[in-house]
């Protein structure tokens, strides 16, 4: 080797390499915050996601039961005797539709005794002949063994099923109307505590009526044979009901061929929920009455929900 000559250094500092090590690091811990929190915002819209389609979902079953129902049960109509208000509630409950067959059978699932309007009187169902749904009634209009739905506080006085099982109402008075469209009892509900002559014209069906079109008119002697076809009570009211269980929308519904109105199934149709808002409202022509649903999911962590409608009841039949 020449004087004066120099060793080329071919290898790495110790210096090169713990500034590398830094840089890395820096790097690597900038990347985990960007893919954490991508991460993060990836949950967080699934859940946003998932809790509007579980919103949208609950409120669609309560929108089709209250279009598609006959009769509203709860909320009631604000009875002007009472401190507290009928017509807003967490509870909602109708009667089920009249045109639901789930089994394929032919028959309605609310037609309980499977009759219909024999017209021609020949004892069979012919096409075109209507089944007769909700037309005899016990003086238990729901046949739960309870005042009002079984379970449920209906007039929302803070007391659940109490009184008399007759007392369709909760009002502590039993069969104080009959089915005329009127209110008779000043409660501000039409027709929603009947006995079991549903008419209180003292007579099978309806007085000087042939209903049942077998040419023979108020037979059989009994009141409470409101279709006139010899048997009493046999049908009866078929709520669908959905009410808060903590935080959970439940809705019941009857089971198919129910041998009561406790024959019914229960599931949960949304969690999480922080509001559940049901008003009656009464049309502006008076005689329509809506259903307003005011319905918030608030899942930990994310967005709170909230879905908003007015449907009127029968409006889908």
């Amino acid at each position: 080797m020449r004087p004066g000559s120099f060793f080329r250094q071919t290898g790495i500092s110790l210096l090169e390499v713990l500034i590398s090590v830094a840089i890395a690091g820096a790097l690597i811990a900038a990347l985990s915050g960007v893919v954490g929190g991508a991460i993060d915002a990836e949950r967080g819209t699934r859940v946003q996601h998932d809790t509007l389609q579980q919103a949208r979902f609950a409120l669609e079953r309560m929108v089709t039961a209250v279009g598609k129902t006959r009769q509203l049960l709860i909320p009631l109509s604000e009875n002007p005797a009472t401190a507290w208000k009928e017509s807003e509630r967490t509870v909602l409950a109708v009667t089920l539709d009249p045109t639901l067959d789930r089994d394929k059978d032919g028959w309605a699932d609310a037609n309980n005794d499977k009759d219909f309007l024999d017209v021609n009187n020949n004892g069979s169902r012919d096409i075109g002949e209507p089944e007769r749904i909700d037309e005899d009634l016990d003086k238990d209009s729901t046949n739960d063994g309870n005042p009002g739905i079984f379970g449920i506080d209906d007039d929302n006085d803070g007391n659940v099923d109490e009184g008399s099982k007759h007392d369709n109402d909760e009002d502590s008075t039993e069969s104080e109307e009959s089915l005329n469209g009127i209110d008779d009892d000043g409660d501000g509900s039409i027709d929603e505590d009947l006995d079991n002559d549903m008419t209180g014209d003292g007579q099978p069906g309806i007085k000087d009526i042939d209903d049942d079109f077998d040419g023979l008119i108020d037979e059989g002697g009994k009141k409470e044979d409101d279709d006139e076809d010899g048997l009493q009570n046999e049908d009866w009211l078929d709520p669908v009901v959905f009410f808060l269980n903590g935080t959970t929308l439940m809705e019941r519904i009857p089971n198919i061929n129910p041998s009561s109105g406790t024959d019914y199934t229960q599931y949960p149709i949304a969690d999480n929920v922080s509001q559940f808002l049901v008003k009656r409202i009464q049309g502006g022509n008076g005689v329509t009455v809506l259903v307003n649903i005011s319905l918030t999911l608030s899942p930990p962590g994310a967005v709170p929900v909230t879905l908003d409608t007015t449907i009127g009841v029968g409006s889908g039949l």
